[in-house]
């Protein structure tokens, strides 16, 4: 399956989630990108908020924890971000409807020190508009 990826800015990131009042949040194990099965009722519910509302475009933005170098953490965060992306349009969501973007740790979920691995930071958060 073929996504476009980038790394945003992360002020784009932000731009692209200030308008919106409502997301779902996919956890991961510290440096996986590997969606666990107890995270398929948040993919669930995102696909079937896609069916009642289209049409509209979901944004994907994936995160990490301090763990790591930021390049490393920005490519995670991609890597997390593409994985719930595949996971979507599998579940029926057009590809072309999925903005794809990767934070690495610039925008933390809970402020923390460096190498510090928070489950919070290790997230995938899918917002639509």
């Amino acid at each position: 399956m073929g996504l476009a990826l980038a790394a945003v800015a992360p002020a784009t990131a932000q731009e692209a989630e200030a308008d919106d009042s409502q997301w779902l949040r996919v956890y991961f194990s510290s440096g996986s990108a590997q969606i666990s099965a107890d995270q398929a009722q948040t993919l669930d519910t995102a696909a079937r908020t896609f069916r009642e509302g289209d049409p509209f475009v979901m944004i994907v933005a994936g995160g990490a924890d301090t763990v790591g170098d930021a390049t490393s953490n920005l490519n995670l965060s991609l890597r997390r971000a593409t994985a719930v992306a595949d996971a979507l349009s599998a579940r029926g969501i057009p590809i072309e409807r999925l903005q794809v973007l990767g934070r690495g740790n610039s925008e933390l979920e809970v402020d923390t020190g460096e190498n510090v691995s928070e489950r919070e930071n290790r997230v995938v958060e899918i917002s639509w508009r």
